[in-house]
Order: structure tokens, then sequence, then C-alpha cells
């Protein structure tokens, strides 16, 4: 598939078959999640690969139950949206596959000089963007397009992080953190393409 074809094949996939992935696919999406940029080749990432049923589950039961803890005496117009949070926050349960993606601070050479200053390392990351989270999205977008390339579909989740404790205790995390989750699995129907959009909404050129 050519680039350009492949970028707009990309669609999000929240519905799975039970049909598991092939090894070489699997290590084929992670290899090309490792060879995204990362500053000065940092590469500040971890990546967990959950295929056990039971985990997943597991982790299922804790995001619902951060949820229900979050939002408790809720009314019942207010628990229809909360059900549908729980839905699009535990899409990954569906799915053969699911990669935890963690990061670690990344240690800049800036940090050198920070001894004998009263800015500390997380104010420095923090006006950088979090240069670390940056390095995580560009796996994480390597990921989904070596997914697409071998016919498979992707989701990249954010809601469950809110149960981002309980996840890497589940995970076993060590000195690292949760940054995302991404379910991979075989399509239960083929998407459209998505549509270019148009570059006035989005692009400012500067003179």
């Amino acid at each position: 598939m050519e680039f350009s074809e492949l970028v707009y094949a990309r669609r999000t996939v929240r519905r799975f078959t039970p049909e598991p992935i092939r090894q070489a696919s699997l290590e084929k999406i992670l290899k090309a999640g490792l060879a995204a940029p990362s500053p000065n080749n940092s590469t500040p990432w971890s990546i967990s690969v959950v295929t056990n049923g039971e985990v997943i589950q597991k982790m299922r039961h804790a995001v619902n139950d951060r949820l229900d803890l979050m939002f408790s005496g809720i009314n019942s117009e207010q628990k229809a949206i909360l059900d549908k949070v729980k839905v699009f926050s535990t899409v990954f349960a569906n799915a053969p596959v699911v990669l935890a993606v963690f990061s670690r601070p990344y240690q800049a050479p800036i940090h050198e000089l920070l001894a004998d200053t009263d800015i500390s390392p997380e104010q420095v990351g923090d006006l950088r963007r979090h240069p670390e989270l940056q390095a995580t999205g560009a796996l994480v977008q390597n990921m989904l397009l070596a997914a697409t390339e071998e016919g498979l579909g992707s989701c990249w989740i954010s809601g469950a992080l809110v149960a981002r404790r309980e996840l890497e205790a589940i995970l076993g995390a060590k000195d690292m953190h949760l940054e995302t989750l991404v379910a991979i699995g075989h399509r239960d129907a083929q998407p459209h393409p998505k549509e270019p959009l148009d570059l006035e909404l989005y692009v400012n050129y500067i003179p």
C-alpha cells in the first residue's frame, strides 16, 4: 500500500473478531512503533503486550470500577452518559491484543544546568510540552499505520487512563508511567477510507 493510501485507510476500529493475530504481524507492528523518533534518541518507552483474556477483562473491570467511583450518586440521565463513557473507555476488552504503552520522564541535557537554579525538571518538561509524551505519540502512530498495512484494525484509547494507577498495578509497571492503550485485532467490518480535511481550516502559513 502506498503511504498516502495507507494514511487515509487507517481508521479507528472499535469492534473486533475473536480471530488471533499472527505473531509475525504483531512483531512487525511493534518494530514499526520502536522505529519512531524520540528526543536525542532516548527511546523513553516500553510496550506491554497483553493477550491473556482474563487480564484484559480485569483491566476492563478496573476502568469501570474507577468510573463508578468517580461518578457515584449521579441521576439516571447522567447514568446513561456514564454508560457511553464506559463503552468508549473499555473498547479494548473485545480485542485479542492490547498494547499498553509506557514512558519514563525524558532526561534532557538541559537538566544538568538546573542544579544552581530554582527551576525543576518537571517545570522544564512542562515548558517543552513533555518530549516523552510526544515521542509516545509518534510510536503509537507508527503502530497504527503498521496494523493497517497488515489488514488489521486498531483503536488508540485514552479514556481507560482514568484508572491508570490500577492498570499499572495489574500490568506490573515498574519505574514507568502508563500513557495509553492500543487495541488491535481483525476488523468485523471494513471502514471507508478517511476523507482529507480542508487545509484552510487547520493550516496557517506564517509570512
